[in-house]
């Protein structure tokens, strides 16, 4: 087999001294095995020797030769058997955060589900605001979370309301919230140095009608219009949160983030 047949993300064999952020991915899915060392200490992005052993251990711990290599089978199954990252809702808002977004996404992401906005009261206790419904599917040539313009990740990060994007066609007219930083999941790891530019959005999508799905984004996270509007004024008139100027993605993110968004699957499969 060739290095094109590895499976997207990968593009390549990876070996000792390898870095990337292929090496990134790899090194998490590696933790989630059984047969690694939950102690196992990577040099974060650097194949190193602590890689290469994890490596072999996953592969004799599943019936693949330990070559210490990942190659197109050992790629394959890191992403069959490792995909889903188990992450599951906080129940609480930390210090600090304004407000949450929760979603329940299916392993099939052609069906559309509910989020819900949070914010808090006195006690701190969450206290949901309003719901509406959202698309997760990333498009159809990138087969999974880690790959570019693949389905929005699962996982816990940071989000911030910024002012709306220049294009009004792609992602409406309203205030969109950023994902800045992954804490948890596989957003932990993604977000925002291997995806970066995922958003909480809508668009003036050609053709399409309220009752209809709506379109698959790059990973963000799609909402109605009235929704994304409501959210917007939301956000600002009852849980004093500030618009911050549009970042365009720019790194690092020059603000403090004001929420949270939670994304967990909740069904079996990747």
């Amino acid at each position: 087999n060739g290095e094109t047949d590895m499976p997207l993300p990968f593009t390549r064999t990876l070996r000792e001294n390898d870095t990337g952020n292929d090496v990134v991915i790899a090194q998490n899915l590696l933790r989630r095995s059984p047969y690694v060392p939950k102690d196992v200490n990577f040099t974060s992005g650097v194949f190193d020797k602590e890689s290469v052993l994890a490596t072999t251990k996953f592969q004799s711990g599943n019936g693949l030769a330990d070559d210490g290599v990942v190659g197109v089978d050992t790629a394959q199954l890191l992403l069959d058997l490792h995909t889903k990252d188990n992450y599951s809702h906080i129940s609480s808002l930390p210090d600090g955060y304004s407000y949450l977004i929760t979603i329940d996404v299916f392993s099939d992401r052609d069906k559309e589900v509910n989020a819900t906005l949070f914010g808090k009261d006195d006690q701190s206790v969450l206290q949901p605001v309003h719901t509406f419904r959202v698309r997760l599917h990333g498009k159809s040539y990138a087969p999974n979370q880690f790959s570019r313009n693949g389905d929005t990740p699962t996982g816990l990060a940071e989000i911030d309301l910024n002012t709306p994007e220049d294009d009004v066609k792609d992602f409406g007219p309203y205030p969109i919230n950023r994902f800045v930083r992954g804490l948890d999941g596989n957003l932990g790891f993604l977000v925002p140095h291997i995806r970066n530019g995922l958003l909480v959005h809508t668009g003036e999508w050609a053709g399409w009608t309220p009752d209809k799905p709506m379109p698959n984004s790059d990973g963000c996270v799609h909402g109605h219009p009235t929704d994304i509007d409501k959210i917007a004024q939301i956000l600002q008139e009852q849980l004093h949160v500030k618009a911050r100027n549009n970042t365009f993605g720019q790194l690092p993110y020059p603000y403090k983030p004001q929420g949270l968004i939670s994304i967990q699957e909740v069904n079996g499969g990747v």
